[in-house]
């Protein structure tokens, strides 16, 4: 349980930065970054923990009897970038983050299903 609520937190961080650093790269400043941010953590904590949720358990019940974790980050990459265009309809760009983020979080969540699987 552990390991889902850390991949879910790290996942929404590393969303929340990638966007703010989009929006401050076409803004042209970084003024509001840390605004961004705030607003991208608080308003995605429910789709976060609603999708994620779903995308986490799709990708335990297909990866379980993995011996390595990297197929289990793969999945999670590709849930994200199929989810990305699905709930931003058809915004690829937004989908890559939320693959990019994903994996991040997955990635996270190693050291956890190590201990274990010990």
């Amino acid at each position: 349980m552990r390991g889902y609520v850390l991949a879910l937190a790290v996942s929404l961080t590393t969303l929340a930065v990638e966007i703010g650093v989009v929006d401050a790269l076409q803004q042209g400043t970084a003024d509001d970054f840390v605004d961004v941010v705030v607003v991208v953590m608080v308003f995605g904590v429910v789709p976060t923990a609603v999708i994620g949720s779903v995308g986490a358990f799709v990708v335990h019940l297909a990866t379980r009897k993995a011996t390595s974790q990297w197929p289990a980050v793969v999945l999670a990459a590709a849930l994200g970038l199929v989810a990305g265009p699905i709930i931003w309809w058809g915004e690829f760009e937004v989908a890559v983050l939320l693959g990019v983020a994903a994996a991040v979080g997955r990635l996270a969540a190693v050291p956890c299903a190590r201990n274990r699987a010990a």
